[in-house]
């Protein structure tokens, strides 16, 4: 006699040894993959009846997710996630971030210390390092993100530890201060989400503005990159004045006058020709 819940061509199909939930998880994926399927496809690979399958699907037209047609099931439509934040931000002037990335390139040495954060532009010249990897390079970053993206065995990657922001894929906070507080850099990467000449380098957060801060304050050079439509914008939180910055680097989008009236007040401004 067959068992409490199991299907009575059980024994001659050897279901009992796949529960029913788990058969009909497989059998889901299955159409998922392929789009549709038919009773007999899903009785062949499944090694069930014909019956089992019929049950199977209607089961799974019932719980929503699939769509029962004449002789099988096929797929629902899913609709295409929204982007995240951060997705959104990289698909943000993709060009002119590339441009700033091979341009500021060329500040990165062999042998040298870097921090990058966890700005999309940075996210950027990471990929134009990984493009030619130095022989030697120590890089720090805050972005999980970049540093999934970091792979060469000539660089020696320290991920900053920290709290996760979500929407800006950057981990902040005072262990990242506190942490960055103990190392050097040759050369950090800083971004922002504005920058004006009365409030500076700005961002809406202030987690991110204390751990750049904090790099700059450590670091021989701090570098901006920083591409065209960022300026006049400004943000909560000053993370600097734009005239301590020992470079920034746009994009050559940026109005000929704005430019002049930032090298006017001192700020050493670097142009790409892209």
């Amino acid at each position: 006699m067959a068992g409490r819940g199991v299907d009575q061509d059980a024994p001659r199909e050897h279901v009992s040894a796949v529960p029913a939930a788990m058969r009909r998880a497989r059998i889901l994926e299955d159409i998922r993959e392929r789009g549709a399927a038919t009773i007999a496809d899903l009785a062949r690979t499944h090694a069930i009846s014909s019956m089992t399958a019929h049950r199977d699907l209607e089961q799974l037209a019932r719980d929503g997710l699939v769509e029962r047609v004449r002789g099988g099931a096929r797929a629902l439509q899913r609709p295409a996630p929204h982007p995240t934040a951060w997705e959104a931000r990289i698909a943000q002037q993709p060009e002119a971030k590339a441009a700033i990335a091979a341009h500021a390139l060329g500040r990165v040495r062999d042998g040298a210390t870097v921090f990058l954060d966890a700005s999309s532009t940075a996210h950027a010249l990471a990929l134009a390092i990984m493009e030619a990897p130095p022989r030697e390079l120590t890089l720090v970053t805050n972005s999980p993100f970049i540093a999934a993206n970091i792979r060469a065995d000539t660089v020696h990657l320290v991920v900053c530890p920290g709290e996760l922001d979500q929407q800006t894929r950057s981990v902040t906070g005072r262990w990242t201060v506190d942490f960055i507080r103990r190392l050097n850099f040759d050369v950090a990467f800083v971004s922002a989400a504005g920058i004006t000449l009365e409030k500076g380098l700005s961002t809406a957060r202030s987690p991110i503005a204390d751990v750049l801060r904090a790099a700059r304050a450590k670091a021989g050079r701090t570098v901006g990159l920083v591409d065209a439509t960022k300026y006049g914008r400004a943000a909560l939180v000053t993370i600097a004045r734009a005239q301590e910055l020992d470079e920034i680097v746009t994009d050559a989008a940026l109005p000929e006058a704005v430019a002049a009236e930032y090298r006017a007040a001192g700020v050493a401004l670097a142009i790409t020709r892209g």
